[in-house]
């Protein structure tokens, strides 16, 4: 959950006159401030929510452990029966990605690769299988997020920078990994939102997602969170003072590292499950 980041709101602003037209409406994270876009008629809707929650999970911004709304308060949401909200559970659950809990405090919740051995495992395999994948998103990131960065520092908004800071000390403030890198998710797709450039929203969202299994399984805390923090520090100061070629430069350096750190894990991963990189 994107904490005081209200995704909805801040992607239905009016677009800014800087030639990019009227901003499109793309909503990042409707669960987490309890507001998600109805369903077009022609879309099967279980299909519709698993995608939802699907996305969202891997985007970084439903945590392991997080609360989804109850079958009832999503099917309120969405104006639709309970069923095909049901039928998206069901869904999830056998990927692994949610589990259900029953009893006073039950219901359904984001299952994690620390949640038990198993989603551990899978989480793994994901990232061996998909590796060539999880290489391509992290190359187009070091091509691509340094650029978002530099634009973000000429066209941002008071209110977009207060968003961008409050990122920021979210991740300041997290007092664990799951919280971490979801505030790190918020940071990198706010600076994308700042564009209003909705090709590059897409392609940071995509790319993400696709490096979710990589990026999961990668160190907690000590000093891999003390230089994220750091390097973030530096974007953010860059792009408050409109210093674009400090912005691209920090971006590059903070991604590069990123990139040589997933390398590595996939590294590592193909050596020690020789059976899974051989399928």
């Amino acid at each position: 959950m994107s904490g005081n980041v209200d995704w909805v709101a801040l992607c239905d602003e009016p677009a800014r006159a800087h030639g990019q037209g009227e901003r499109m409406s793309l909503s990042i994270s409707g669960i987490s401030s309890g507001t998600v876009s109805l369903p077009p008629s022609h879309v099967d809707v279980n299909r519709y929510v698993a995608d939802l929650v699907r996305r969202e999970i891997r985007l970084g911004l439903l945590p392991p452990g997080s609360a989804l709304p109850s079958e009832r308060e999503f099917a309120e949401m969405l104006g639709v029966g309970r069923t095909p909200v049901q039928l998206a559970f069901r869904q999830l659950q056998a990927e692994g990605l949610i589990e259900r809990r029953r009893g006073r405090n039950g219901g359904a919740f984001v299952r994690g690769a620390g949640e038990d051995e198993s989603r551990f495992h899978d989480v793994i395999v994901e990232a061996i299988r998909n590796r060539d994948e999880i290489r391509l998103a992290m190359e187009y990131r070091c091509l691509v997020e340094p650029s978002v960065s530099r634009l973000a520092s000429e066209r941002h908004t008071a209110a977009e920078l207060d968003q961008l800071e409050s990122a920021h000390q979210q991740l300041l403030d997290a007092t664990d990994d799951a919280t971490f890198m979801r505030s790190d998710a918020v940071f990198h797709l706010t600076l994308a939102h700042i564009t209003a450039n909705p090709f590059l929203i897409r392609g940071i969202e995509e790319t993400r997602q696709c490096c979710h299994p990589a990026l999961a399984l990668l160190p907690e805390g000590g000093t891999f969170h003390e230089a994220t923090i750091a390097e973030h520090g530096e974007v953010l100061a860059a792009v408050r003072n409109r210093k674009s070629d400090d912005a691209e430069r920090a971006m590059s350096a903070h991604v590069q590292r990123s990139m040589w750190s997933v390398q590595k894990l996939l590294s590592t991963l193909k050596d020690r499950h020789p059976d899974e990189a051989a399928r």
